[in-house]
């Protein structure tokens, strides 16, 4: 059998990998941020709802979850889940 001439011959693409996109698995660590995200909502609309005096303790670990939700929110992680 014949080899083809070089011409004829497909072009070499400078011997660069042909990368297959996949669906990719959903990220561990994106779930378990949209986890937490979903118990700091859960938890400060108790706290809302509530009426009686909290201690300043629990209103800290309030204003923590609330600067955390801002902060994912403003990084991408939308505020409400599924």
């Amino acid at each position: 059998m014949k080899l083809p001439k070089s011409e004829d011959r497909p072009q070499k693409r400078d011997n660069k990998r042909i990368r297959h996109h996949r669906a990719r698995e959903p990220d561990h660590v994106t779930e378990m941020l949209k986890l937490c995200l979903q118990k700091i909502c859960e938890l400060q609309a108790s706290l809302e709802a509530d009426d009686e005096v909290h201690d300043p303790e629990a209103a800290g670990y309030a204003a923590c979850a609330m600067e955390t939700l801002r902060f994912l929110s403003a990084h991408g992680l939308p505020p409400t889940i599924r």
